[in-house]
């Protein structure tokens, strides 16, 4: 009996220790109730987000920059236009009662809550971040590194115990736009040195850690964090996801004023192919470059399992007075563009709002403010986002760049991790033979990372070596010879998937002769060959007329031949 006790007492003193080791770096027990929801599903539930701009994060106080105090009545008014969540901008130091511990007022607690509380009543999704911290983004150096680390886990700790409570609609996002300082005190936009990558990159962890550490909720809370200066292009070259405790709770953020000249500067009045014959201020970016940029998004973090915040975004009000409906109208369209495109990726996006209104730059209003409420002052703009928000998600396709398309009888015909480089690198011949055992719908599929200095290319023969066929690179029509970084929005180191299909004409001559493969700046990894699992064949005859996306997210109504999705559905198209 005394052997039987003494077992049950170290067992239960074994299961105490766990316990405590699981909550031993956490201020109170991890608590995930009601905390379900993933990062994915958390930014693919925000149809349309608002900024309340250049408000809590003002200069000196609420009204430092010229907008009223906000009431419940303005968040009511954001909701009924249909907006589901509020991004809350918030300069947090010049409102602490202890200076030296970060510790933030009371009434400034107290104060932001109330706007919290108020999004709340309208079941709305909230982020709160800390903005406009010029001690800590515009010093983003080795110097500061230590001091600025110590304060930002002070500060966060003190925000999130306070916040700890709350549901999982309520996001908490690390910095903002970090930023370096020229020599003359202007702000640096540009390329950051990998000093500065570094020290963003470190921001970010410590924020994490930071908040994971107070426990509670907030162990399981969604976190969002940022590229250097919430650019992607920073992101793709330079960010570190950072570690985490928890899985699948992290979005990364960044900003979108995209092309800046048309969104930001306001130097061109048009923007997309629509417009093309609107002449010289027509931007050269288009609608194919916005499907670029967001499908790199997706492969770079969506489709690793991090959430995409686009925390702002917007295209300054900005017209000329001899064509000013039509530039109205061109704004408007941009906006639908945008959120088309976030929605079916299931970003969060976030229109950038400052009660700015008139004609040029920075006039990014969206509703009028004032005490009794908001009435809508851009209704170009808003009409857009309405438009654009009733795009539907869809889940991403294997010719995005990243990812396997299944195959059903698939065989293998060579695998490995070998460069292309033309003749003096792999080249790989596939035999007639391999092609007509899978009959006419064959699916060539190549698995590859690109490796390069100078450029990328695949290139196909033949297996004669004597002429080029041509093909279909994930709906793609190509002859000879695609480049991958240019067809995917995947760059240099990065991984990518390419389904290749052929016509029947094509398909007959690579039974008579094969194929060869060969290229350049490309480490080919996988060659397999078979024919689409899940995939209906159909001809362009039987197309019913509705939306068609190619695998690399492109939407088409007139699909020619090529793997297509609809509604979920995957067709080859004959």
């Amino acid at each position: 009996m005394k052997r039987k006790l003494l077992l049950s007492a170290t067992l239960l003193l074994l299961s105490m220790t766990a316990t405590n080791a699981q909550n031993s770096s956490t201020d109170v027990a991890p608590d995930n109730t009601g905390m379900d929801l993933t990062a994915k599903q958390w930014t693919k539930n925000v149809v349309m987000g608002w900024n309340l701009g250049n408000s809590l994060e003002s200069q000196g106080d609420e009204t430092g920059w010229g907008n009223p105090r906000t009431t419940q009545q303005m968040i009511k008014d954001v909701k009924s236009q249909g907006f589901n969540a509020i991004r809350i901008p918030v300069r947090w130091t010049e409102h602490l009662s202890d200076k030296a511990n970060m510790v933030v007022s009371n009434d400034w607690l107290a104060r932001v809550k109330e706007i919290v509380d108020w999004c709340m009543a309208e079941d709305m999704y909230v982020i709160i971040n800390v903005h406009h911290e010029a001690w800590l983004d515009r010093h983003p150096q080795k110097a500061t590194q230590t001091e600025n680390n110590k304060k930002l886990a002070a500060l966060w700790k003190c925000i999130a115990t306070y916040f700890r409570d709350y549901d999982q609609k309520l996001a908490f996002a690390g910095t903002n736009e970090t930023i370096s300082l020229d020599a003359n005190g202007q702000e640096n936009w540009g390329e950051p040195t990998a000093e500065y990558q570094l020290v963003q990159n470190s921001y970010n962890q410590t924020f994490v850690d930071a908040v994971r550490a107070t426990g509670g909720k907030n162990y399981y809370r969604n976190l969002v964090v940022q590229t250097y200066a919430c650019s992607a292009w920073n992101g793709f070259k330079g960010f570190v996801i950072p570690t985490d405790q928890v899985e699948e709770r992290l979005s990364v953020e960044v900003h979108n004023y995209d092309p800046y000249e048309y969104a930001g500067s306001g130097t061109y009045y048009y923007w997309g192919v629509k417009y093309k014959n609107m002449g010289y201020t027509v931007h050269s970016s288009n609608e194919q470059s916005m499907i670029d940029y967001m499908n790199r998004l997706r492969n770079t973090w969506s489709n690793k399992g991090l959430g995409v915040v686009i925390g702002e975004y917007g295209a300054t009000c900005h017209y000329t007075a001899d064509n000013k409906q039509v530039q109205m109208e061109n704004l408007q369209y941009w906006y639908q563009t945008i959120v088309s495109a976030m929605r079916e990726r299931g970003f969060a996006g976030f229109v950038w709002d400052n009660n700015a209104f008139g004609n040029g730059t920075e006039k990014f209003g969206i509703f009028r403010r004032s005490a009794t409420g908001m009435t809508v002052g851009n209704e170009y703009a808003l009409k857009g986002i309405c438009e654009g928000s009733g795009t539907e998600y869809i889940e991403s396709g294997s010719g995005s760049g990243q990812g396997d398309q299944d195959i059903d009888g698939a065989t293998t015909l060579w695998e490995g991790n070998s460069m292309m480089d033309w003749a003096n690198g792999l080249q790989i011949t596939i035999s007639g033979s391999d092609f007509q055992s899978c009959g006419k719908d064959v699916v060539m599929q190549l698995s590859y990372t690109l490796d390069y200095t100078d450029y990328n290319m695949i290139q196909l023969f033949y297996g004669d070596w004597g002429t080029n066929p041509s093909f279909f690179v994930d709906g793609t029509p190509v002859t000879k010879e695609f480049t991958p970084s240019s067809l995917y929005p995947v760059g240099n180191n990065e991984s990518c998937v390419s389904n290749i299909t052929f016509s029947e004409d094509v398909y007959n001559q690579l039974v008579s002769k094969g194929l060869a493969i060969q290229g350049h700046g490309v480490r080919m990894n996988k060659v397999v060959l078979g024919a689409p699992t899940g995939i209906s064949t159909i001809s362009t005859s039987s197309l019913d007329g509705g939306k068609y996306y190619t695998l690399s997210g492109m939407r088409s109504n007139t699909p020619t031949r090529g793997i297509y999705i609809q509604n979920g559905k995957k067709y080859m198209v004959k």
